[in-house]
């Protein structure tokens, strides 16, 4: 019988080789089939804070994840069949990517920042544009979840009819929740506290409140 053989690292490589390890990957869980993930990961490409990539069930489902990202705490979780999710590069991301359904997707356009944002896909898709700043406590959600229906008709009263869309440049400030059927153009800012639930198809202009209106118009920021 062949003894059993231990290998024994000295004290400075315990501490290292986990993190070094961790900074290339995400903690990845497949309970589905024939699912594409193509991670192009750069070498100065950060992936820290318990970062995780689930599909709990469901076939060809494709995450593209491009160069230079910095990724912290991002969970990435898909429930269904035939969904993409697709992230640009120098995107630096905090948060939590869910789909649930079939023919879904989520895009981040390049050079978008987020520190704690919530994206979910399910009755609708959502993308993001490029060099999009988005704060801490942010919901976009393309679905209400739960239905709401006329008691005489039955008719739904809060379907999800199309994307949400947020088009490039757009900062969205502190404990913001963008609700189904919303795109907002280009330049816009979106104060601290509002709740979009209306198209926003004025370019560069400031909205406020709740329900959010515009209160400015022809503004520009700046990081």
């Amino acid at each position: 019988m062949t003894p059993k053989k231990t290998v024994t690292l000295p004290p400075i490589l315990k501490t290292l080789l986990p993190k070094q390890l961790y900074k290339q990957r995400f903690l990845l869980t497949d309970n589905g089939q024939d699912n594409h993930i193509d991670i192009d990961i750069a070498h100065d490409a950060r992936i820290v804070g318990g970062s995780t990539i689930t599909i709990r069930k469901g076939h060809d489902n494709q995450i593209s994840i491009g160069k230079h990202g910095k990724f912290n705490k991002l969970n990435i979780d898909i429930n269904g069949s035939h969904n993409h999710i697709t992230i640009g590069k120098h995107v630096k991301f905090s948060g939590h990517l869910l789909i649930v359904g079939d023919h879904l997707h989520i895009d981040i356009s390049d050079r978008t920042t987020a520190i704690d944002c919530y994206v979910l896909a399910r009755d609708k898709s959502v993308r993001i544009g490029k060099a999009c700043m988005i704060s801490r406590g942010i919901e976009i959600r393309a679905t209400d979840v739960h239905k709401v229906y006329d008691t005489e008709s039955n008719e739904r009263l809060n379907q999800a009819r199309a994307d949400v869309v947020l088009e490039d440049h757009i900062w969205i400030a502190a404990n913001v929740t963008i609700s189904k059927n919303v795109t907002i153009a280009s330049g816009c800012i979106i104060a601290a506290g509002s709740f979009v639930n209306k198209p926003i198809t004025t370019p560069n202009c400031m909205v406020a409140g709740t329900p959010a209106k515009i209160m400015r118009q022809n503004v520009r920021w700046e990081r």
